[in-house]
């Protein structure tokens, strides 16, 4: 009866651990807002965006870019996907949320269609929207 209780001791012992250890194995958070508040934002034609940012842009064009720019009460938010090997690319917003420290930006590259004549020429996608000036990070996706 002694060895009975001792093995069920060791038992119930290694369950809690072996529990303990599967609960540590789940997927990673991802750093997203999911329940965060939505930001109002407005996508900026690129020949309306200040002079140095617009600059900045065009340096910076060729190469993946996740930049922000604050001018006064406006921050930027800046999304490049770099040279592209033809025309027809668009970015698409996917979501743009905030949580107590952080503004979210969450964009989708998007293909030609397959539908139109495309420009054989490296095209470089870039897409900027406006929200009002935060002091809290930006996490661009």
């Amino acid at each position: 009866m002694v060895r009975l209780m001792r093995k069920c001791r060791i038992l119930l012992f290694l369950f809690i651990m072996l529990s303990g250890v599967l609960a540590g194995c789940g997927a990673p958070e991802k750093e997203t807002a999911d329940n965060g508040k939505e930001v109002d934002y407005t996508v900026v034609d690129i020949m309306k965006l200040p002079k140095e940012l617009t600059e900045l842009i065009e340096e910076n064009k060729e190469d993946e870019i996740r930049m922000t720019y604050t001018d006064g009460g406006d921050m930027y938010l800046v999304r490049g996907y770099g040279e592209q090997a033809s025309g027809g690319y668009s970015i698409q917003v996917a979501g743009c949320t905030e949580d107590e420290e952080t503004v979210y930006f969450d964009t989708r590259l998007l293909g030609p269609s397959g539908q139109e004549k495309l420009p054989k020429e490296p095209s470089c996608p870039v897409l900027v929207v406006k929200i009002e000036a935060r002091e809290k990070d930006v996490l661009i996706q």
